[in-house]
């Protein structure tokens, strides 16, 4: 399955551990205040390998895994 959405929807699949495989695409600018994904997921490292890989655009690609 994949899902879309904002930070609230990626939050909300991983507090009820329903993710297995997760990729995002960390630009580096900013709009606006903007939101944090990982507050309230302490521990996450946890239950995930993360590589992360960047490009000469200075974005970040980050692959997390279950582990």
């Amino acid at each position: 399955m994949r899902i879309g959405g904002g930070v609230q929807t990626i939050r909300e699949f991983l507090q009820a551990d329903l993710i297995d495989e997760m990729h995002l695409a960390v630009v580096p600018i900013i709009l606006g205040r903007g939101e944090r994904l990982w507050d309230g997921l302490e521990g996450i490292e946890e239950r995930f390998n993360v590589e992360s890989v960047s490009s000469p655009s200075g974005v970040t690609h980050l692959t997390f895994w279950r582990r």
